[in-house]
């Protein structure tokens, strides 16, 4: 593989432990075919082992190295650890030939007494990772880790392997236009029920996309929907609703009759549901720009449903997104007045006999469980009728928390 590759993935991977964020900077390095997907798996694999790669690194080395030092050296460990189609001695030999590009003749040698000694060590290293302390086997920040083991004590290392797996691809079928079976075999996928498809390659999916049967939708949001359980001719408010997927979805599940408001703070990402739905068919969702953290009066107990999908801290999608794995649970205090302020809100909207679902893609307890907990707590007249948290190794599925609100009074 290239050296240009392995430039890549470097000059990446130091961007992103700069702040940026992985889904946008691969974009930007010019590579195409074997040389781009080489490129992405050093990355990705690096940062989903970033805390791992540091503590093997500390072991070799007696001094501190710059940081642009490090995220070198760790793309090379990565590759002499994790990726076995690449021969140790090529993983060394080009991270080395890279420092000395980069750095100077005095930092590859650095480098290659570093890789070497690990290459050397190859198997004692893998054993000391396997018992070592679990967010530094999992890779994780540590009071992340800890909170979580709080919680899920008996699924913690399950929790935390399944974030190494790749997340399963889903379609959302467009009844309206097509069945199940039949987007199954337009796209080789497996069928999961009467609207959803499994998809082993997202690429085939997305060439056909086009043709309106279905759109990609993670399967949790897909279980969100359902518990809606959304009618013909009702009228439904989404107050979180970009990038779409839950006000498409009702809006299929109505059969295209009722009324749809789709809502969101961000009014430049508005057009892409409109998008989606001419695409689909579907002209009952009407969008419009609005701070969820106050109701829109005109709308107050007009609804029969409430879609309240909250802005959270991404803890069951780490796998996807496994910068979020780095994040110390004080970030995320932040979003809980946010969280409580929103579902408040939104429950405004419902008629009397009404149904809010609110969801989150967290399974941290304070933003699932602990907020609906506050909210009922607080407002007499709802009632809790259904709530679930499926956990990253579960149903083929990230993970997510869903609850089911009645307003009875």
């Amino acid at each position: 593989m290239s050296d240009k590759a392995r430039l890549a993935a470097y000059n990446v991977v130091k961007r992103i432990f700069d702040g940026a964020y992985s889904n946008l900077v691969l974009s930007h390095q010019g590579l195409s075919g074997l040389d781009r997907a080489f490129a992405e798996n050093i990355v990705l694999g690096t940062l989903e082992r970033k805390v791992t790669l540091e503590y093997v690194l500390s072991k070799f080395i007696n001094r501190q190295c710059s940081s642009e030092v490090s995220a070198l050296l760790i793309t090379g460990i990565y590759q002499i650890l994790y990726m076995d189609r690449v021969p140790d001695s090529a993983a060394c030999d080009e991270t080395v030939n890279l420092a000395k590009e980069l750095f100077g003749q005095k930092v590859a040698g650095f480098a290659n007494g570093v890789l070497r000694n690990i290459c050397r060590k190859k198997a004692a290293v893998l054993k000391g990772i396997d018992r070592s302390e679990g967010y530094i086997k999992y890779s994780a920040d540590k009071d992340l880790y800890n909170l979580l083991k709080g919680y899920y004590p008996e699924n913690i290392e399950k929790i935390f392997n399944a974030f190494f797996g790749k997340p399963a691809a889903f379609l959302r079928v467009n009844t309206l236009k097509s069945n199940a079976e039949a987007v199954a075999e337009k796209i080789n996928g497996k069928v999961m029920d009467s609207t959803c498809v499994q998809v082993e390659d997202i690429s085939e999916a997305v060439k056909l996309i086009s043709q309106g049967e279905f759109y990609i939708q993670g399967k949790a949001s897909q279980e969100a929907v359902k518990l809606l359980d959304a009618k013909p001719d009702e009228i439904i408010i989404d107050v979180c609703a970009c990038p779409g997927g839950k006000s498409l979805g009702a809006a299929i599940d109505m059969e295209n009759k009722g009324r749809i408001y789709s809502l969101d703070l961000h009014d430049k990402k508005l057009p892409l549901i409109e998008k989606s739905a001419s695409l689909l068919g579907i002209d009952i969702i009407e969008t419009r720009k609005n701070d969820a953290r106050k109701a829109i009066d005109e709308f107050i107990g007009i609804a029969h449903k409430v879609i309240c999908d909250v802005p959270c801290s991404g803890t069951g999608v780490m796998g996807s997104k496994p910068e979020i794995k780095y994040k110390s649970p004080e970030a995320f205090k932040g979003l809980y007045p946010t969280q409580r302020a929103i579902i408040q809100e939104a429950s405004r909207y419902l008629k009397v006999g009404g149904v809010m679902v609110y969801s989150t893609c967290s399974i941290n307890k304070a933003e699932n469980e602990d907020i609906v907990a506050d909210f009922l707590k607080n407002n007499w007249g709802f009632k809790l009728t259904y709530e679930k948290t499926c956990l990253p190794f579960e149903a083929e599925c990230e993970g997510f928390y869903m609850a089911k609100i009645i307003r009875e009074l």
